[in-house]
């Protein structure tokens, strides 16, 4: 397991500003994904909010919070990596693992697993600029 974070750590930091138009997938992600929970504006008010242990939080503040944006611990959220508190006994869904499913699907070939593996880090990458992108909104 420490050989994928380090290669997701290393894809993360080396990924260059995504396009526009990778950007609007990312929203319409975390429109599907997140906002459930998060609510569409990011401030933990989603439909589902109420039905979790405890309260999802406000991503919104994730750079006040930290001081700065923490990416990779965002990222390492999002992909299933660490468990925050917050989610007790892991309430949110570990979009890494979605993500690489639905990629494969049924296949089992290596090649296969490593195409869906950069493709799940790919959109947890934009799903963190799109978190990043959101900080301080009214």
């Amino acid at each position: 397991m420490k050989t994928r974070h380090t290669f997701i750590a290393l894809l993360l930091f080396t990924t260059p500003a995504l396009a526009d138009a990778e950007l609007q997938q990312a929203k319409v992600d975390f429109g599907h994904l997140c906002a459930p929970c998060h609510g569409r504006d990011g401030k933990g008010n989603g439909t589902q909010a109420a039905r979790l242990a405890k309260a999802p939080p406000d991503l919104t503040v994730v750079t006040q919070k930290y001081g700065e944006f923490p990416a990779q611990k965002v990222f390492e959220t999002i992909a299933g990596f660490e468990m925050p508190e917050g989610h007790g006994t892991r309430d949110m869904p570990i979009w890494g693992d979605v993500f690489v499913t639905e990629e494969v699907g049924k296949s089992t070939t290596i090649e296969q697993a490593l195409k869906a593996s950069d493709e799940a880090s790919r959109r947890i990458t934009a799903l963190v600029h799109y978190v990043e992108s959101i900080q301080g909104t009214p």
